[in-house]
């Protein structure tokens, strides 16, 4: 009997120091998170290791049902705005957000790719030089900090004006990951005010998309 006990209590361990091995593995792997985007339509994914999983838009947006078309004495729809009106996004409590995230992440978040282009143009040609000169701004602010406080290995912003264009083009490209148990750390921390924020914008979109 005793002989019996020894070798489970073998077993045992021999499985907990697996999972122990296994875990520590896992916790070597980076979790990157991959954002791209294009004039109001923007995708972010959530990387770790090989695998990928969609963030935003949600998955279940590519099986939505077609809607039956209007009958044909009913004046057809107007055209739907595409992607996401950034102007509905409570911009000052995303940044604040964006900034203490940053900050609680700086010893272990490796910026790899950082790409911005933005061509202004407005109605306004005054003001579309004061947009440019705004960005440009809070561009010479930005980029000394992120150089200083995170590993960059891609960075590039680039930012022009187009006088006879009425409405401002923009794209960008940004990949970035964290020690999993750090990004477990500040997800215990602020969760709620993600998860609260990511719902806004997909409700906000869906009401766009309904208009």
């Amino acid at each position: 009997m005793a002989g019996i006990l020894l070798i489970l209590l073998r077993v045992v361990l021999i499985v907990l120091l697996a999972v122990l091995v296994l875990a520590l593995l896992l916790l070597t792997v980076r979790t990157g998170v991959e954002a791209a985007g294009v004039n109001g339509d923007i995708t972010i994914d959530l990387r770790y290791g090989i695998v990928r999983i969609p963030l935003y838009p949600p998955p279940h947006r590519k099986k939505r049902e077609e809607k039956p078309p209007p009958p044909a004495a009913e004046k057809p729809p107007a055209p739907k705005k595409k992607g996401l009106n950034l102007r509905e996004i409570e911009l000052e409590q995303a940044i604040d957000l964006l900034f203490t995230l940053l900050g609680e992440a700086s010893d272990s978040l490796r910026i790899s790719k950082l790409r911005v282009r933005v061509l202004f143009g407005t109605d306004d040609a005054a003001k579309t030089g004061l947009y440019l000169g705004y960005f440009s701004t809070l561009c010479g602010m930005v980029t000394p900090f992120l150089e200083n406080t995170f590993e960059m290995k891609d960075y590039h912003v680039s930012a022009d004006a187009d006088f006879d264009a009425e409405h401002t083009e923009w794209a960008f490209t940004v990949f970035c990951s964290i020690r999993p148990l750090r990004l477990a750390l500040i997800l215990l921390r602020h969760g709620k005010k993600l998860y609260r924020m990511y719902k806004n914008l997909t409700k906000k979109e869906e009401a766009i998309e309904n208009e």
